[in-house]
């Protein structure tokens, strides 16, 4: 199992996770943009997507329908803002059951010897967003994802 370890830095309002993967950054880079990888990995445990939709492009769209262990459904979805290839994606992030509240994600990919390091950054607004996402269970809901990424990675070819 894959370790991740977090930070919760001062300033910008974020929660970072970082995380050694063992697999090329080539491989990583395409979990991340092909929506038939990213449904089968980005969601917490026990939650499956039902729909992905991501257009990996500036300005692109991207919109994830996800089904709680209860059924219930619902999405979140946002826009990229940078997209460097191999290295970056950036997008606003936005839950359907807080549309008030968008944040941003930053995902950073460093090909290593061995491998690639993941350095995905939730970006909120103001300490009280970033404090309730912890307090709710963001750490587990940033860990459990990037361990089934973990474990697709080594299945793809």
């Amino acid at each position: 199992m894959v370790d991740v370890v977090f930070d919760a830095p001062a300033e910008p309002y974020a929660l970072v996770a970082t995380a050694r993967l063992n697999a090329p950054v080539e491989k990583v880079w395409t979990a991340h943009i092909e929506a038939l990888y990213v449904q089968q990995w980005w969601a917490p445990a026990g939650y499956i997507n039902r729909e992905v939709e991501i257009n990996a492009t500036e300005g692109g769209a991207w919109r994830v329908v996800q089904s709680d262990p209860e059924g219930n459904a619902f999405s979140f979805f946002g826009r990229f803002e940078k997209v460097e290839p191999l290295h970056l994606l950036q997008c606003t992030f936005t839950a359907e059951l807080f549309t008030e509240v968008r944040t941003h994600m930053r995902i950073e990919m460093s090909p290593t010897q061995g491998g690639t390091v993941l350095v995905t950054s939730h970006i909120f607004p103001d300490l009280y967003h970033r404090d309730g996402f912890i307090h709710l269970g963001g750490m587990d809901r940033m860990r459990e994802p990037i361990q089934r990424l973990a474990a697709l990675l080594q299945t793809m070819r």
